[in-house]
């Protein structure tokens, strides 16, 4: 299919620099990857109203890129949880960067402008003009690289630096968000899991550190291609994981998190062979503060590290057994952020 030319898509912007100023500013202001998004959309649909321009992310497993919408610049937005799909033998080679490499690729229906960090594209902006439409390549692309700077730098500060997987600070930020929100299904109230790696220590001390590292990294990149892409996957500390579910059920959770166990007591981890977890999870009911449900957590994995290994238990159903006991928070205790 002929790639039509864009040439006749380019001219100066004719917004008032002020107005450009004000986008700039609000778009920078963000510091969670969806508003960011959401900044970058609502600026370029004032600045470009004769573009239809859509948001995809890509995502990575095994080598292979996946991607799927993830906002556009029409009224109604793309309904949540679109499934990952292969992208097209042209839009594949950009992803893999086999093309030239250059800011601004023609395809189509239009341009596409490819977002990188660290050197691997993470999202693509499609832009289609229409009939009579123009497009200020220059001021695209400025936005483009402002936005790719801003999720490197989102990135750096919100991730952990050997798993990839977002950080104790991003946890604790999240967490607060989320205890006592009272907007949402009450039957699909958020849901904390911690997860520890049994018996780690002797990883550490029969393989050496750099071993011990090797197991922390493919257990996070077990998490990313197992758990679904809202999940919020982070390191918590040391051997110990944190997963916050924002829409499943407990009996989802629980089928999910033993399903995780099984798949890693199955995988085989280069000179340690086998390794195993143990995952306690409760809900974030409303009314606990961050510490209480850390708590909780951490008595249901404290239980299962007790009662075997390579299990899953849910604080609720341990209290209701009277297998576990609820502690109260001193004040002084709970001011952890």
């Amino acid at each position: 299919m002929e790639i039509r030319s864009t040439s006749s898509l380019t001219q100066p912007s004719t917004l008032p620099l002020p107005e450009i100023l004000d986008s700039l500013v609000e778009l920078t202001a963000q510091r969670e990857r969806r508003t960011l998004e959401i900044s970058l959309l609502a600026t370029l649909r004032e600045l470009m109203a004769d573009c239809t321009i859509a948001l995809y992310n890509c995502r990575w497993i095994d080598g292979h890129p996946w991607w799927r919408i993830q906002l556009d610049s029409l009224e109604e937005p793309p309904a949540q949880n679109q499934p990952w799909t292969l992208p097209g033998s042209k839009m594949l080679r950009i992803l893999l960067q086999q093309d030239q490499h250059q800011a601004i690729h023609p395809i189509d229906t239009g341009l596409c402008v490819p977002l990188y960090q660290t050197n691997q594209v993470v999202a693509v902006l499609m832009v289609t003009p229409s009939a009579q439409a123009v497009v200020d390549h220059k001021l695209l692309i400025a936005l483009a690289r402002i936005h790719e700077n801003f999720l490197n730098l989102l990135h750096a500060s919100d991730s952990d630096t050997l798993t990839g997987l977002y950080n104790r600070r991003k946890f604790d930020s999240q967490l607060f968000s989320l205890v006592g929100d009272p907007s949402g299904d009450k039957r699909r109230i958020p849901l904390l899991a911690l997860l520890d790696i049994d018996h780690f220590k002797q990883v550490n001390d029969n393989y050496g550190h750099i071993i011990g590292d090797e197991v922390l990294l493919m257990l996070a990149q077990r998490m990313q291609q197992f758990f679904g892409e809202d999940d919020g996957l982070y390191r918590y500390g040391g051997e110990e994981f944190a997963i916050l579910f924002h829409s499943v059920s407990e009996e989802k959770a629980q089928a999910i998190l033993e399903g995780f166990c099984t798949r890693i007591s199955n995988h085989p981890f280069p000179q340690v062979g086998q390794v195993t977890v143990s995952i306690g999870f409760t809900r974030l009911d409303q009314g606990l503060v961050p510490a209480q449900v850390i708590d909780r957590a951490d008595k249901a994995l404290y239980y299962v590290k007790t009662h075997g290994r390579n299990q899953v238990y849910q604080f609720e159903t341990l209290l209701r057994q009277g297998l576990v006991q609820e502690v109260e928070i001193a004040s002084g205790d709970i001011d952890l952020f």
